[in-house]
Order: structure tokens, then C-alpha cells, then sequence
């Protein structure tokens, strides 16, 4: 099919969501994904005393991921080689496709940068939030927010988890 085949109004549709993601930055598209498809490997640098990281990495290789964890006692250099902002840092740093991944991003998320390959430094779960991935409680969950951040520190929202 052609574009003259298209009607007008996707033309439009099409040029106004291209216009969107160009001019923001950090705009990342709600795709499709297959799990299987994109599911890879990962590194995950976690601290040796923290159990919550240990239950990400189970959620993530349930989700298809090839995990390699690698436990470090100087979480602080991990973060500082990879340049994770000290506002947006968690307990564990991931790479995932060349992305990082700071805390407990939820599996979908991670699916999804690694379908839009936007051009971001990562994803980011700020802080530890109760009820997401590894982070499981008995008493429940608050809302928390994924960001995406680029590598200059510069974050906005890419998913809201209730």
C-alpha cells in the first residue's frame, strides 16, 4: 500500500504522533509487544544483604529474561560508572540492551523500552516502592511511577503503577 492509499486523517494522525516523539525527547510510544521477543539478557548489580533484589531478579526471569547478577559490595561505584542521577537511584542497576535499569521497573516496562528503543539513558523506579516487583507486601502497595531519564538526568513519565 501506498500513501495515497492512506486516508487523510491517518496521514494526520501519523505526522502529529511522529511530530510529538521527535520534539520531547523522552516520549516513548505505547507498543505491542511480544514478551517472548524481547525478553533477552540482562546484568543486575545488587547490593549482597539485599533480599528484595534477589525477588527482581526472579520476576524478570520469569518474565524471559537471562539474568546475570552480580553482587558487589560498592553499589556507589556501579552507579557513578553508569551515571545513574543520585535523585532517581534504587537499590539495584541493571543493563538490559545497552538501557539501564534502576530498581524495581516492573518487567512490562523494561518490555516495552526495549520494543520503542526510545532515546533515553533508562528506566527508573526511584526509592524502593511497596508492591512493586521484589518489593511484595503483605500490607499492600502504593502508587509509584516509572520514569525514563536521559543521560544528561533529565526524567519524565513513562508508566503509573496503582
Amino acid at each position: 500500500m501506498n500513501y495515497q492509499s492512506l486516508p487523510v486523517r491517518a496521514w494526520v494522525l501519523t505526522l502529529l504522533i511522529a511530530a510529538v516523539v521527535f520534539v520531547s525527547g523522552v516520549a516513548v510510544p505505547d507498543v505491542a509487544y511480544s514478551a517472548e521477543a524481547i525478553a533477552g539478557e540482562m546484568t543486575v548489580y545488587r547490593d549482597p544483604s539485599c533480599g528484595c533484589c534477589g525477588k527482581w531478579i526472579e520476576h524478570m526471569a520469569a518474565a524471559g529474561f537471562t539474568v546475570r547478577d552480580e553482587v558487589t559490595d560498592d553499589m556507589t561505584a556501579i552507579k557513578t560508572q553508569y551515571g545513574v542521577p543520585e535523585e532517581l537511584s534504587s537499590c539495584h542497576t541493571a543493563i538490559a540492551n545497552g538501557y539501564l535499569i534502576e530498581g524495581h521497573v516492573p518487567a512490562a516496562d523494561v518490555q516495552r523500552l526495549l520494543t520503542a528503543e526510545p532515546n533515553v539513558a533508562g528506566l527508573t523506579a526511584p526509592g524502593m516502592p511497596i508492591g512493586s516487583p521484589g518489593m511484595e507486601m503483605a500490607e499492600g502497595s502504593e502508587p509509584y511511577t516509572v520514569f525514563a531519564f536521559t543521560d544528561d538526568g533529565a526524567a519524565a513519565a513513562f508508566a503509573n503503577h496503582d
